[in-house]
């Protein structure tokens, strides 16, 4: 302020003091608006986080309820699928156990012979097994052989054990050739006992027999064997592929098992047809038995 020439106090004030108090209002008044404004600001700032957080927090607690609402359903699949399983284990576990509880080879007495063959051969065991049975089981050959020949085949007789004599090398003996089946019936009662029974070398000879019947008269054939059992003269490989080369077309093989004794398993897997005598004592059950082999009535 300054003092006029005629000597009053006339104040005034200055120009720079006016400009000063004018920043300073305009600096009051940006801070005023920027300190309002910041405030809404951070308070905004805030309120998004809290709403983001809250809205993080509901999606976890969905994500836990969804796992615990997906966890039993997965269990129970889970159970679901294991019992099935298990269901299929013991199913094939039952099918195994069946199919081990089965007999090796096929129950082929289930499956009669057709009928009687244009050409048959019988082949008789007559090892001293049979010597207990003998006159029943002959019989049993002589009926079954006259019923196939009133059908029209042409019987032959063949019986077998093992060399009874210094100079036989062979234990099978060809006795009745193919023919009337009188000839079988007479001469079947007429033979001894002894040795044992040479099983597998007598019936790939037999075949091979039958085989050239076939060849001979054009007509098929068939071996019917009588045995007790088989004492080994050759093992399972010679046997199968022995009878494989003996057997030709249009021969078959019929086997009845006399008694209890232990059966040639691989004898009945290349049998075409496989029957069994308890009792061989009982002639009407080897009169039965052989027949049918036979393929007679």
């Amino acid at each position: 302020m300054a003092r006029h020439s005629d000597g009053k106090n006339n104040y005034a004030f200055a120009p720079w003091v006016i400009i000063v108090a004018i920043l300073a209002l305009l600096a009051l008044i940006v801070g005023g608006f920027f300190l309002f404004h910041g405030g809404d600001s951070d308070s905004t700032d805030m309120a998004a986080t809290e709403t983001s957080a809250e809205s993080t927090a509901a999606a976890g607690s969905g994500s836990e309820s969804t796992a615990h609402a997906t966890t039993p359903a997965s269990e129970s699949s889970t159970e679901a699928t294991s019992s099935a399983k298990a269901g299929e284990s013991e199913a094939e576990e039952s099918e195994s156990e069946s199919s081990s509880a089965a007999p090796s080879s096929e129950d082929k007495s289930a499956d009669p012979v057709a009928e009687v063959a244009p050409n048959t051969l019988f082949l008789l065991d007559t090892s001293d097994n049979l010597a207990p049975y003998f006159e029943a089981v002959s019989q049993g050959v002589a009926d079954a052989a006259t019923a196939a020949g009133d059908e029209g085949s042409q019987v032959g007789l063949w019986n077998y054990s093992s060399p009874l004599s210094a100079t036989a090398t062979v234990g099978y003996r060809p006795n009745v050739a193919y023919g009337e089946a009188d000839n079988v019936a007479q001469a079947v009662g007429l033979f001894g006992t002894g040795g044992v029974p040479q099983t597998r070398s007598a019936v790939v000879a037999a075949l091979g027999n039958a085989s050239d019947q076939v060849a001979e008269s054009g007509k098929d054939a068939r071996v019917v064997l009588v045995t007790t059992g088989t004492q080994q003269d050759m093992d399972d490989a010679a046997f199968t592929e022995a009878v494989k080369n003996a057997r030709g077309e249009g021969v078959s093989l019929s086997v009845v098992h006399l008694g209890t004794g232990e059966k040639d398993a691989e004898l009945e897997k290349l049998a075409d047809s496989y029957s069994t005598v308890s009792d061989p004592s009982d002639a009407t059950a080897n009169k039965k038995s052989i027949t049918a082999a036979a393929g007679a009535q």
